[in-house]
């Protein structure tokens, strides 16, 4: 860093800023002699800013201000009763640590001078296997949801949709609904509790009938979609067996049969095992 002088006017020169490029900053030196103080307004800009600052932060600032407007440390020390000693320390401590030297850390943190806390990382998702889990962004703390058991599922996650805690769009995709019909049962469960979630259609007392066909199907679709990049939500291979094969089952039955036959366990290594089949089969060629 390289200080040259011109009258009034400092120019500092830095070779490099936190970012590794050239800088070049200019500070006006105050001549103090030459400026007007008023005691009055003094003492009500003090009391003001004694409103959102400690005293001896205040203190700690005028000293740091007149230090440098190039007052010794012993008039500083003489201006702010404070003694020459702790004068230096504090210094040193501003010029070390920055603003935070500020205040006073032998105190708390000041309620008008909050630290600055890490914003916690977003809840996540997860299917595995038959379960959903909840990933809370904190290590070893996280919820395992059976999928097997819709009432649980849907009033866990409906829960934290209305804590804020998840999105409509993730809690929709998770209990295969739509984010309409998602949002709908979340205010229900406000409104009414738990217990109105319960299916309370008729016929719908015992699982829904899937026979060894409707099983193929099912288990084709899945691994065409995997294959091929698709949708493998309980809803979208739902609707694909209305429209191909005019199979009407509910969506969080074929969640049900998917996590019972273990497909969602090869959803990654299937796309993988085809293709390193392929390509044996062309090396073979």
């Amino acid at each position: 860093m390289q200080i040259e002088c011109y009258g009034r006017i400092v120019i500092i020169t830095s070779n490099h800023n936190d970012d590794g490029l050239n800088i070049m900053q200019t500070v006006r030196i105050i001549n103090c002699q030459a400026l007007s103080f008023s005691e009055k307004l003094s003492e009500d800009r003090i009391a003001r800013a004694l409103t959102s600052f400690r005293a001896n932060t205040i203190r700690r600032l005028l000293g740091f201000a007149l230090y440098l407007l190039g007052l010794n440390r012993q008039d500083i020390g003489n201006s702010l009763d404070l003694p020459p000693e702790t004068v230096k320390s504090m210094i040193k401590a501003i010029m070390t640590g920055g603003v935070d030297a500020l205040e006073d850390r032998r105190r708390r943190a000041s309620i008008r001078m909050p630290r600055v806390c890490p914003q916690p990382p977003p809840v996540a998702l997860k299917q595995e296997g038959t379960f959903t889990i909840v990933d809370l962004g904190i290590p070893d703390r996280r919820l395992k949801l059976d999928q097997g058991d819709p009432l649980q599922l849907r009033t866990v996650l409906l829960t934290m949709l209305n804590s804020g805690l998840l999105s409509t769009r993730q809690v929709a995709q998770a209990i295969g609904l739509t984010p309409q019909h998602t949002m709908s049962l979340a205010q229900q469960l406000l409104k009414k509790g738990a217990h109105s979630l319960l299916d309370k259609r008729e016929g719908q007392k015992q699982e829904y009938r899937v026979t060894p066909e409707i099983k193929a199907e099912l288990i084709q679709q899945f691994a065409v979609d995997v294959i091929t990049g698709g949708a493998t939500s309980g809803i979208a291979i739902s609707d694909q067996l209305k429209e191909r094969c005019r199979i009407n089952i509910p969506a969080r039955t074929v969640r049900h049969h998917l996590g019972k036959l273990g497909l969602p366990k090869i959803k990654h290594s299937l796309p993988q095992l085809v293709a390193a089949v392929k390509k044996t089969s062309k090396n073979g060629v």
